[in-house]
């Protein structure tokens, strides 16, 4: 247990920037995929998309919940993996790497595809500030825990 603690505090020490980068960001996805499991994504899903026309309760509805489920699955495995390399940074600069890359193309890029399908622009926007300060932040991790590791 003790010797757990202490490479705890060594990996903090030697890269703090990344750890905590790691922990947020990991928390981040952790909260947003549990928002698209179904008991939190159906009370809301007609205020997330305007005019939804399927009926509740019927198979495109149903269906749209279970893809978004999986969509919400794949946020939350994410996040946990995120929280788990914190204790590892230096080891696991490539999950860094796929997550900022995630947040170009899941994140920025999608949110400007949705913009151009009618999504609500305000709402987009958010979350295309909240991928671009995940990829910065990221960047900046990676570029501080390489100038330490030298």
């Amino acid at each position: 247990m003790n010797e757990t603690l202490t490479a705890t505090a060594a990996t903090c020490a030697r890269s703090p920037f990344l750890v905590w980068w790691f922990r947020i960001v990991g928390g981040v996805n952790i909260v947003l995929g549990a928002m698209w499991l179904p008991f939190l994504n159906a009370p809301r899903l007609e205020l997330s998309i305007p005019g939804f026309d399927a009926p509740i309760g019927g198979t495109a509805y149903r269906g749209f919940l279970d893809f978004t489920m999986l969509f919400g699955l794949d946020l939350l495995i994410l996040g946990a993996f995120l929280i788990i390399a914190s204790f590892r940074p230096g080891k696991s600069r490539i999950l860094a790497w796929l997550t900022i890359t995630l947040s170009v193309i899941r994140g920025v890029l999608d949110d400007i595809y949705m913009i151009a399908a009618g999504y609500p622009v305000a709402a987009m926007l958010l979350f295309i500030a909240l991928h671009l300060a995940i990829i910065v932040t990221g960047l900046l991790a990676l570029r501080h825990d390489a100038r330490i590791v030298r």
